[in-house]
């Protein structure tokens, strides 16, 4: 079976990275990986999330994995946590 399932993608550039210095990362599943691209970032992304999913799956925690990030299931789809951005005005 499968899903769409809807989750946050942060980019960051990371300029002392010469090889990769695109940073996709989930905040919700706490991953990330890297790329030349931002293209490739968000791709080794999706690759190192199916992965996770993968073996979540066979090890029979996959549902749990979700919840434990903020997911929920509403009518047989996970639904994402709330993801919010904010402005800030802070004294730097």
């Amino acid at each position: 079976m499968q899903t769409i399932l809807p989750i946050t993608v942060k980019i960051t550039y990371e300029k002392e990275a010469t090889d990769a210095p695109y940073v996709a990362y989930s905040p919700e599943l706490d991953i990330a990986s890297a790329g030349p691209s931002e293209a490739t970032a968000r791709q080794n992304l999706r690759e190192a999330i199916e992965i996770v999913f993968e073996g979540a799956k066979e090890d029979g925690n996959l549902e749990e994995l979700l919840e434990e990030a903020g997911f929920s299931r509403e009518k047989g789809k996970f639904k994402a946590p709330k993801v919010t951005t904010e402005k800030l005005l802070l004294p730097v």
